[in-house]
């Protein structure tokens, strides 16, 4: 660590300010991508009450990951301000170079767990999309086929009153694909 990069205390103070603005962040988007990832297993199981139920937590979660994201924005307009540099956008390093190498390396990593946890998040939400997708696309193929079946009734399954025409030894109903 030299010494002038510990020289400007206020500068470090913002700097770890940043960070720990960055880890509130990440925290709120390691908790989206856990729904996530739960909202993906509920689909395939195809378990609406759970469903229903991470959709209640999205609509509760997903604000507050929005507001540590305007935060932290809104904080590096200020500092970015203050010390004149150009935004949108400036880069961090020419922020940070000035801070303590200690400092620096928390504002780092802080950015690149923040880029890990963003791309996965990401990643999911497109998957869960194309499952969601299949899904809606299945039960249409599904409900098409049920309705083509029920109204030309090629097998004489259902009688003129639309009771089950056919059964089975012992008035049982049989199933037919």
């Amino acid at each position: 660590m030299t010494r002038n990069n510990c020289q400007n205390n206020e500068l470090n103070e913002d700097c770890r300010l940043l960070a720990s603005l960055l880890e509130v962040e990440i925290k709120q988007y390691r908790r989206l991508l856990r729904l996530a990832w739960r909202q993906n297993s509920y689909m395939k199981r195809q378990d609406v009450d759970r469903l229903d139920s991470n959709a209640r937590e999205w609509a509760k979660y997903l604000p507050l990951a929005d507001e540590a994201r305007i935060a932290r924005e809104r904080f590096l307009q200020d500092i970015s301000a203050q010390r004149k540099l150009s935004i949108p956008p400036f880069k961090i390093d020419s922020l940070i170079s000035g801070t303590c190498d200690s400092t620096q390396k928390e504002v780092r990593e802080a950015i690149n767990d923040l880029r890990v946890v963003s791309v996965r998040l990401e990643r999911q939400n497109e998957l869960n999309r194309q499952l969601a997708e299949f899904c809606l696309d299945l039960a249409k193929e599904e409900a098409e086929i049920f309705r083509s079946s029920v109204l030309t009734d090629p097998t004489g399954c259902y009688g003129n009153n639309a009771q089950n025409a056919s059964r089975g030894p012992g008035g049982v109903l049989v199933r037919q694909a």
